[in-house]
């Protein structure tokens, strides 16, 4: 059986006010601590960031000492080329399984890139398994 490959991914509560995404960025800087891939959503009193780094461990532990709510997750990565109809693909091998896709982004590369997508933890392992089966590349932080 094939190594289950998943990407860590952490989450960080943050303050909606000015300041807060620098704060966060300049103390993975300090600590040389690349981000890979982030998305921010928001709300009218907070927001959720998420990243992806080549250390998780180290992000998430820096990130709480410096006063931050940050908790790592496990998410799916999934190499895609850039053709149409290539993010339908991965969608329909969920759909057809009836494993909800709670969100998704994208980690963009020169020619193709990474569609990561969050699911329920419990049914993680059964997702990649599907879409390797299906013929999907799925990648681990190495991979990035």
């Amino acid at each position: 059986m094939s190594t289950i490959n998943y990407l860590e991914q952490l989450s960080i509560f943050i303050e909606n006010r000015t300041g807060e995404l620098y704060s966060i960025t300049s103390l993975l800087q300090k600590e040389d601590i690349s981000i890979l891939s982030i998305t921010l959503s928001d709300s009218s009193e907070f927001g959720i960031l998420r990243l992806l780094t080549k250390d998780t461990k180290k992000a998430k532990e820096l990130l709480i000492k410096g006063g931050f709510m940050a908790q790592s997750n496990k998410v799916i990565g999934v190499r895609i080329t850039n053709q149409v109809g290539s993010f339908n693909q991965i969608v329909k091998i969920f759909n057809e399984a009836n494993i909800d896709i709670r969100y998704t982004y994208t980690v963009n590369e020169k020619n193709d890139g990474i569609f990561v997508f969050k699911i329920e933890d419990s049914r993680l392992n059964e997702a990649i398994v599907m879409l390797e089966k299906n013929g999907v590349k799925t990648v681990n932080a190495n991979d990035l």
